[in-house]
């Protein structure tokens, strides 16, 4: 279902950027893109003020990646996620390894961009480490069908990375509160070394989210794709990356099948991101969901076949 040509663009950040930018879908700003040793010594580092992030743009499962949460006293030296002090030439050099292939797919020559790091989220912050935890959205034919938040821990160096040691956990489709976890490929049911639960955990503008991830798949015209998603304190919900093989730990994260879910949806008749965030909900939804009150558009859900109670009042 998807075609090489929005696969390229799914595979480029840069090109995943202009089709963001084209179709109005919000994301993080761009700072800066180097293609060569010369653009590297030519780039003005003393001007990145914030925090900001290195990436390679052909970059895979995270590898290159490095988080720079600030500028250190010093001018000239930067403080990476995790603590640790570097110097700017020690971010040059990282961008001359990205632009000489050693993070890309095939270890083809490649770009270096300078991202503006999104602030984590008041929800997260006592439960990631590092950097931003995001939401990972599966789409097929306009419907959202599966969603995972991946959180970063020290193990993972604040990348939401699983495979790196992030995080993951199930999200309910209808109500987007979290339901199981995993890590390492294994389920869990508390966070590791804690006794606090992984599950009844509510993602913030949950519906936006949904709608987006819609959108997203429409503006790249891809037919089955995951949408990855920061959630910033002040300007919500942006795209940070499409991913057109996601991983499959989604399934384990949520304790479902991928397969049965598009089975359900493929060939469905959808107009728009409203109408398939709809379909999702009323498909997907967990057992628990009817009785979270209110989150699912404030009406009542029955099926074909319910039990009732007769309650017999006082005669008068």
């Amino acid at each position: 279902l998807n075609k090489k040509r929005a696969r390229s663009r799914a595979d480029d950040k840069l090109l995943t950027k202009k089709v963001l930018r084209r179709a109005g879908i919000p994301h993080p700003r761009l700072l800066g893109r180097l293609k060569s040793q010369a653009e590297i010594e030519r780039f003005n580092w003393l001007k990145l003020k914030g925090g900001f992030v290195i990436k390679p743009v052909q970059g895979l499962e995270g590898g290159g990646i490095i988080l720079i949460k600030r500028p250190a006293k010093l001018a000239g030296e930067w403080i990476l996620v995790g603590g640790k002090k570097v110097s700017t030439e020690d971010l040059k050099l990282h961008a001359m390894d990205i632009i000489e292939g050693r993070f890309s797919r095939n270890n083809i020559p490649d770009t270096a961009m300078i991202e503006e790091m999104v602030k984590t989220h008041r929800k997260f912050k006592k439960i990631s480490s590092g950097g931003a935890p995001d939401v990972r959205i599966v789409v097929f034919n306009k419907v959202p069908i599966m969603a995972m938040l991946r959180l970063p821990t020290e193990e993972s160096g604040g990348k939401a990375n699983l495979h790196q040691g992030a995080i993951g956990l199930g999200i309910d489709i209808a109500t987007g509160i979290t339901t199981y976890g995993v890590y390492h490929g294994k389920q869990i049911k508390l966070f590791p070394q804690t006794q606090k639960k992984i599950n009844g955990i509510t993602i913030p503008d949950w519906n936006k989210i949904l709608r987006m991830a819609v959108e997203t798949q429409i503006a790249s015209e891809l037919g089955y794709l995951a949408v990855d998603m920061l959630i910033d304190p002040e300007l919500g919900p942006l795209v940070l990356e499409l991913n057109d093989q996601p991983g499959l730990s989604i399934q384990v994260a949520n304790r479902s099948g991928l397969k049965r879910r598009l089975n359900r949806v493929e060939g469905l008749s959808v107009e728009d991101s409203k109408k398939g965030v709809k379909v999702a909900k009323a498909l997907f939804a967990s057992s628990f969901a009817k009785q979270v009150k209110g989150l699912l558009g404030g009406k009542t859900r029955v099926g074909i076949f319910e039990m009732a109670e007769i309650k017999i009042g006082k005669r008068k």
